[in-house]
């Protein structure tokens, strides 16, 4: 599949002005009735009783977080991607398999993080089913019996057709819509596990590690920050395999080459 035309196009961050975020309606915050007062920060004016957020704080969370994301991934950790409501769920699907990263875009698990041995006998289920309905004879199945293996599978694949190579826990958390992933955001806060959140003016910033101002409601919004991610996770990835392929030298290595960037 080639998710590039799914994500439009590949976002180079350097390339992009405050003219892009304006253009996929990343300022658009909620009424000014409905704001989270913890959002104050990030609030540039309002204008017909609508916040507009601004968009240079934007611009520069965005590029602290591509940074932090690919220097992760450079050293081989992993983000897993989160975004069930329903604007964000094609885009977090499309962005999630480009970059080759678990997702859940349906309905959040609770426990998928915090009871971890749990979540992986249920992905092993569902790969335990999948492989005897394509090695039965369906032949030797009535109609009825056919029908509840197809139940089992379909509704596992609900939750966890993003996860089926889900080992581990991931090193990083990207959601959109901290308000309705709240149950995910404090069971990775439980595992001090980063979170990188899209948060509109109506949402608590609480418990976020890179806060992304921004509009999580529309489809050009989230495909560009979805895009940043995406590209920074893969940047990353490049670097790592030059890594792996390259021959370990015989000196030692200086501390300034192992020093891990500041993190939040």
């Amino acid at each position: 599949m080639n998710s590039t035309e799914n994500i439009e196009k590949k976002v180079n961050l350097n390339d992009i002005q405050p003219k892009d975020l304006l253009d996929a309606g990343i300022h658009f915050g909620h009424e000014k009735t409905k704001w989270n007062p913890k959002m104050k920060s990030y609030i540039h004016s309002s204008r017909q009783g609508v916040h507009v957020i601004n968009i240079f704080k934007t611009l520069e969370v965005l590029k602290e977080v591509s940074k932090y994301v690919k220097t992760l991934s450079a050293n081989g950790g992993t983000v897993f991607m989160l975004g069930t409501k329903k604007q964000s769920q094609q885009t977090i699907k499309n962005a999630a398999i480009e970059s080759d990263s678990h997702y859940v875009i349906s309905r959040w698990l609770g426990g998928t993080l915090t009871n971890h041995k749990t979540i992986l006998n249920r992905i092993k289920y569902l790969a335990s089913l999948e492989q005897e309905q394509k090695n039965t004879d369906t032949s030797s199945l009535t109609k009825k019996e056919l029908t509840l293996v197809n139940k089992k599978i379909n509704k596992l694949n609900k939750f966890f057709e993003g996860m089926k190579n889900y080992k581990k826990l991931p090193d990083c958390l990207f959601v959109v819509d901290v308000k309705k992933e709240k149950i995910a955001i404090n069971e990775a806060n439980i595992l001090k596990i980063p979170v990188i959140g899209l948060v509109d003016s109506d949402s608590d910033p609480s418990g976020i590690d890179y806060v992304i101002p921004g509009n999580d409601d529309s489809i050009k919004s989230i495909k560009l920050i979805s895009s940043v991610i995406s590209n920074a996770i893969l940047e990353g990835k490049q670097i790592n395999a030059k890594k792996v392929k390259k021959p370990v030298s015989s000196q030692p290595a200086k501390s300034s080459d192992t020093q891990k960037p500041e993190q939040k």
